[in-house]
């Protein structure tokens, strides 16, 4: 059985008494992540379970998981320019789309 895009969860539960986290998630990113944080770092994130409508489970330290204040304007724009004067280019886009602001 296949789920829609809106039953594709992804879900960070933890309590105050643990020093861990479970991450449950459809998103291809961040499986994607999460794996490789498994890899790397197999003390601070383990693969748990995969179900059978695609979604893992992982264990993460809490420390793992933050919030960020969104980006500034003025963030972006010193970040854009710090990356063209070093020559960095944005990755490709798909079906030859084009990044305008570039």
């Amino acid at each position: 059985m296949r789920l829609s895009s809106y039953e594709q969860e992804s879900i960070i539960l933890f309590n105050e008494g643990d020093t861990k986290a479970d991450v449950y998630t459809h998103n291809v990113r961040w499986k994607k992540r999460l794996a490789e944080l498994a890899k790397s770092y197999p003390d601070q994130c383990q693969f748990v379970k995969r179900n059978r409508e695609g979604g893992e489970t992982y264990m993460v330290e809490k420390k793992l998981i933050s919030i960020r204040t969104p980006y500034s304007e003025e963030r972006r724009k010193k970040d854009r320019e710090r990356a063209l004067a070093a020559n960095r280019r944005p990755p490709s886009r798909k079906d030859g789309e084009v990044d305008e602001k570039v």
